[in-house]
């Protein structure tokens, strides 16, 4: 079974997935697949100030669990992206 929440630094991370619609983005025809949807939230505020979040990410896949892993990990580089930490020289 997958995991569809976590938490990621400082931000929690949650995937729903269903059945995908019957077309693919790009407008073209797709397989029978599952469609994940990931939403970021911060949970602490603790080291900073509250960030604006992307919007949702969404992934295509022909299984459910290949969904959630694809867009778990784009959520994890869209988090990564926002990091305000730079190293001391």
């Amino acid at each position: 079974m997958s995991q569809n929440n976590a938490i990621y630094k400082g931000f929690k991370v949650s995937a729903n997935v269903r059945r995908a619609p019957g077309e693919a983005p790009g407008g073209e025809a797709a397989q029978p697949g599952f469609l994940a949807t990931v939403t970021i939230t911060q949970v602490s505020a603790g080291m900073g100030s509250l960030r604006q979040v992307p919007p949702l990410i969404q992934h295509f896949a022909n299984a459910p669990h290949a969904a959630i892993a694809l867009a778990l990990s784009s959520a994890r580089e869209a988090i990564d992206g926002m990091s305000t930490f730079v190293k001391a020289r």
